[in-house]
């Protein structure tokens, strides 16, 4: 039997090597492929423009999520700095407001997942393909973050298998085909640039990235220090980039105009029936389920994690969100929480509104993590260094805001609907806790006057 001081503890297993694979698991490293099309035609042919934006954007934000991992390695991750950093009524809405990109990071995954399902064995409908990934899905994460970080790694094998089965491929319908392998308009043309599009673009890109921060919630299921989480973190940016300059390089040279794509679902199907095989065709197409199946795993898992920081500090009820499996010392019930809300969304929403929510709540986490740096150690701690406690995480700020004026005005709008839905719910939660504390104070203080009329 466990003991009292064990029994509402996550259990510490992962390894740097676990956790940048975890990392890479959740941004998924075939994700360009998935939103090729619509990264493409958002930002008139300007991929590469809009991805390398959105790498800096990150990394600055991927430097101050490690150095608050350095100061709370604790799970809970953007809640957790925000609340200890700053106060814990911005805490809750910091966390409410990435909760929005946890939420619908597994709907994402499992809209995409299905998509492509569907298109090999179109008898079985979508909503069936979503219910066939969910499950095992479930399963796993309930059973433990071991079997996650075994699973990932399989995972990440194929994935980077499948991206050089891609170029490989490209590379040679190019070379046979007379095709130049260096194409300028793939980084720059001056007949479809707009600066604007391409910031369009960047903010979507933000979704492909979405997961480095995700290692920060597994901080209590880890042995490694601080500075080795926020490392990983770094590692994990860089190597995902790579992946996704090199797909979607090679994606546009072969697409050719971004005018082409008539539906940007399936742009990237469309590359790939032309430089591929069928065997390597299909083989990318089951990599690419894969990828968004193990994307689903590690956002449950992240976001089941996250709850669970809010629970423990009764930010969210904590009987439910703070209980941990007897056994798996998993977090059960935010587990199948989060599956239901996936598996509902993936069926009812539609792939660009799902990206621009995502890339709303992500973006309004960012910019807490890059504050809750400033505050901690600038001023609360009084760590004069300029560099890296005021001019990154303000630089972060700054690009991460920049990004979230881009997002869509539907996005902005619901966006900020659920913002707003948190402030609510924190106002109504205050409301009832000092109604009870009056209730309480009232009982004592008659019970202290009938013993003192006795």
């Amino acid at each position: 039997m466990n003991s009292p001081k064990n029994s509402n503890q996550l259990k510490r297993s992962l390894r740097l090597k676990d956790l940048v694979i975890f990392g890479l698991t959740f941004m998924s490293p075939v994700a360009a492929m998935s939103l090729f099309g619509i990264i493409t035609l958002v930002s008139k042919g300007h991929s590469i423009l809009s991805y390398l934006i959105g790498f800096v954007a990150m990394l600055f934000t991927a430097y101050s999520f490690g150095k608050m991992v350095e100061a709370y390695p604790v799970s809970g991750s953007t809640y957790t700095y925000a609340k200890r950093s700053l106060h814990p009524k911005i805490g809750f809405i910091a966390g409410w407001g990435i909760l929005l990109d946890y939420l619908f990071l597994p709907i994402l995954a499992f809209l995409i997942g299905a998509t492509f399902a569907n298109t090999l064995i179109p008898s079985i409908p979508i909503w069936a393909w979503v219910l066939i990934f969910a499950i095992p899905v479930i399963i796993v994460n309930i059973v433990g973050i071991e079997v996650v970080a075994k699973v990932n790694f399989i995972l990440v094998t194929l994935m980077i298998l499948s991206i050089l089965a891609f170029v490989i491929s490209t590379i040679n319908y190019l070379v046979t085909g007379g095709f130049n392998l260096l194409d300028a308009n793939a980084l720059y043309n001056p007949d479809s640039f707009s600066f604007s599009a391409v910031i369009g673009g960047a903010a979507i890109v933000t979704v492909a990235y979405l997961g480095f921060d995700a290692i920060t919630t597994l901080a209590e299921e880890t042995n490694e220090s601080g500075k080795k989480i926020g490392f990983s973190i770094i590692i994990a940016c860089t190597i995902q980039t790579i992946f996704f300059l090199s797909v979607t390089y090679f994606g546009i040279v072969v697409l050719g105009d971004h005018i082409e794509i008539t539906n940007p679902d399936s742009a990237f199907s469309e590359v790939l029936s032309a430089v591929s095989g069928h065997f390597i065709q299909t083989f990318i197409t089951l990599i690419i389920i894969a990828a968004n199946v193990a994307s689903a795993l590690a956002s449950q898992s992240a976001a089941s994690r996250l709850l669970y920081g809010m629970g423990r500090d009764e930010a969210v009820p904590r009987k439910f969100f703070a209980y941990l499996h007897p056994k798996f010392k998993t977090p059960i019930y935010n587990i199948l929480l989060m599956s239901g809300i996936g598996i509902v969304g993936a069926i009812t929403l539609s792939l660009k509104v799902v990206s621009d929510l995502l890339a709303f709540g992500g973006l309004f986490g960012f910019i807490c993590v890059n504050l809750s740096v400033i505050s901690h150690y600038f001023f609360k701690n009084k760590q004069r260094n300029i560099f890296s406690y005021l001019l990154v995480p303000v630089i972060g700020i700054a690009v991460c805001s920049y990004l979230l004026v881009g997002i869509s005005p539907i996005g902005k709008i619901v966006g900020g609907a659920w913002l707003l839905i948190g402030i609510v719910f924190l106002l109504l939660k205050e409301s009832i806790e000092k109604k009870s504390k009056l209730s309480v104070s009232n009982v004592n203080e008659n019970l202290m006057d009938l013993t003192e009329e006795n």
